[in-house]
């Protein structure tokens, strides 16, 4: 079982437009404007698609026209077929280059039905998905994909066709000439067509109808174009008019983001770096990279991340366009333990965000994770990591650990001899003796209580040949 989605106003839906002003996209062939989009208002006034530009400014002469852009639909089609993914592996999409029609979405649902429930479930999550992303469409089932676009062409108006002999000519997928062809020698109906012998169709109307109804019926293989899901998101964002602030970027960015979330989750993946591309018209691109902690499919986080770091950004031009860049695409986690989490979520499964926020907000190098690698040297004893150690190495655990100080002093201060004798020693020596391999060290460690009352950590070297027992301040406790 296919489906066959078509967006008779896509040149509109989109960009995004949600607002009811009279706006018309308008696209030039031979040198006549024609309607290729409009607004709920606009066709309120009669203006219909196809129509010259002309005539509909008779009947709505105050209006905002958009010159159609080929590249912004492809893009935002080819998003929505990665939306698709998640309700089957076998998609089609394609911008019609001779119809007004501009978009369509064709897909194999028939493996997909007992996962969502049936058809009739299937059907409804497609429909909210569409909705929530203001897309207008019409639907059509069919056996094949060629019958289902040719019935999501049947009109609301008419009598529904039962099958495939029911549907009108018009439905079918013919060149114009083709058609004109046979409605001159009298045909309206595809089952006139289907009855025909395939060698009298052939010799009167050509090898390419007959091809088409053979695919039509399922005798013939699809030779459909699939769709295969990208190694990375890669996608451009043509806006309607220049954004000149921040603020006014980060309401774009909501269904920009909204609309990455969506492809994401269709195809079961997550992303962990994005590259935010603003681009100005004699400026050269602003370039931010969004770096998550984790990988993540969730538009709200990518949002606020976004948020934090336009907030130190000053545009240098308006905005025209964004552009998406990600890593590569990588599966996403599925916690099992979320089946039965039904309350708010834990401090550890908040904490990925506030990091990102931070990092934002901060800057990425400003936000390290601390990790304690196997070596005894003081030096060496913590190092800064860009994401978080696979294993937790704390200072000071287990029974049989010394303390450590946090706060190492680089490099260690010389301590005279009067300082040394008015200390009150805590403990050591603790002999660190090790890095035979690298830049060796011999140390006897002591704590002590200075004249300051400070808890300090110092050491004598054992290898440098002093006699005088010179001692080294190397660290504080807190």
């Amino acid at each position: 079982m296919w489906l066959a989605l078509r967006f008779p106003n896509w040149g509109l839906d989109c960009r995004g437009v949600t607002d009811e002003r009279p706006i018309l996209v308008v696209e030039t062939t031979n040198q006549r404007q024609q309607v290729v989009a409009a607004s709920r208002t606009a066709r309120s006034h009669g203006v219909r698609l196809g129509m010259g530009l002309v005539d509909a400014r008779m009947r709505l002469p105050e209006m905002a026209l958009l010159d159609r852009s080929r590249s912004a639909e492809t893009a935002a089609i080819a998003r929505l077929a990665g939306w698709a993914w998640r309700y089957s592996s076998q998609i089609h999409w394609s911008i019609v280059e001779r119809d007004i029609e501009c978009a369509r979405l064709i897909l194999e649902i028939g493996a997909s039905l007992r996962l969502f429930g049936g058809r009739r479930a299937l059907l409804a999550a497609i429909r909210d998905d569409l909705e929530s992303l203001g897309y207008r469409y019409r639907a059509g089932l069919g056996d094949t994909p060629q019958a289902a676009l040719a019935f999501s062409r049947v009109q609301r108006s008419s009598p529904s066709a039962t099958g495939l002999a029911g549907l009108p000519l018009a439905c079918l997928d013919l060149d114009n000439g083709t058609r004109s062809t046979l409605r001159a020698s009298g045909f309206r109906w595809a089952g006139e067509l289907l009855a025909l012998p395939p060698s009298t169709l052939a010799r009167r109307f050509g090898k390419m109808p007959l091809a088409y109804l053979e695919q039509l019926r399922g005798r013939r293989p699809h030779e459909l174009q699939l769709y295969e899901l990208p190694e990375r998101y890669r996608t451009q964002h043509e806006l309607i008019g220049a954004v000149e602030s921040t603020q006014g970027l980060i309401f774009v960015l909501r269904r920009v983001f909204t609309e990455l979330s969506i492809f994401l989750r269709g195809a079961d993946s997550a992303i962990q770096t994005l590259q935010l591309s603003l681009i100005h018209e004699r400026q050269p691109t602003t370039r931010i990279t969004l770096r998550l902690s984790a990988p993540s499919h969730d538009a709200r986080h990518l949002e606020r991340v976004a948020c934090e770091r336009l907030e130190r950004i000053t545009l240098g031009a308006p905005v025209l366009g964004i552009g998406l860049v990600s890593d590569r695409l990588r599966p996403a986690d599925h916690q099992q333990g979320a089946l039965w989490r039904q309350s708010e979520q834990s401090v550890n499964d908040a904490w990925p965000g506030v990091l990102d926020r931070l990092r934002a907000r901060l800057g990425h190098q400003a936000v390290q994770w601390l990790d304690a690698p196997n070596d005894h040297r003081p030096e060496r004893a913590s190092v800064e990591r860009d994401s978080a150690p696979s294993r937790w190495a704390a200072f000071g655990a287990g029974h049989d650990a010394l303390p450590r100080p946090l706060w190492l002093l680089e490099p260690p201060e010389p301590i005279d001899a009067e300082a040394i004798e008015a200390m009150r020693w805590i403990s050591g020596p603790e002999r660190i003796e090790s890095g035979w391999w690298d830049i060796g060290q011999r140390r006897d460690y002591y704590r002590a209580v200075d004249t300051r009352g400070r808890l300090i950590w110092l050491f004598r070297e054992l290898d440098m040949g002093d006699t005088t027992g010179s001692y080294f301040l190397h660290g504080l406790f807190g």
